[in-house]
């Protein structure tokens, strides 16, 4: 696998991502949604490339003092290769250079392999929204990270 390089999402990166996107989750956003969010003034999206594809990406708004997760995922045959870590490192480096507190996402409560990737970059379980998964009626762990300021 050659090296992992990142840039901000646009709209021809939109195709990919929705086949990833689909071969993803149960119930995957459609194109209005990544639209929508894409060209919001708040938002800041990266799209992974490697090997000449894109095998991931990150979608985000910004809040006052936050940065709200909105989705993120990595193409099933790059899965467990750093790529998702990777993005999240950029996540976090962007709320730390923006001066933002906090980093938060939502998570199904079964999909213990992204917990698992959160807790090891200092995500922590805060609380719980039941039912939030229209879908399936499951749970949401809302995981949020402080961002420590250097020198702090």
């Amino acid at each position: 696998m050659d090296a992992v390089a990142f840039r901000k999402t646009q709209r021809d990166d939109l195709p990919a991502i929705l086949e990833i996107e689909r071969l993803s989750f149960p119930s995957p956003w459609n194109l209005h949604t990544f639209i929508s969010v894409l060209y919001d003034k708040d938002s800041y999206n990266l799209t992974v490339w490697c090997d000449g594809e894109i095998r991931g990406y990150c979608f985000t708004l910004v809040m006052r003092k936050m940065v709200h997760l909105l989705n993120l995922a990595v193409h099933p045959d790059c899965r467990r290769r750093g790529i998702a870590r990777s993005l999240l490192e950029e996540i976090i480096s962007f709320a730390r250079s923006s001066n933002k507190s906090y980093v938060f996402l939502e998570v199904r409560k079964s999909n213990r392999i992204a917990q698992s990737l959160y807790a090891s970059m200092g995500f922590s379980h805060a609380f719980t929204w039941r039912r939030y998964y229209t879908d399936t009626g499951e749970d949401a762990y809302i995981m949020v990270k402080k961002i420590e300021r250097i020198g702090e």
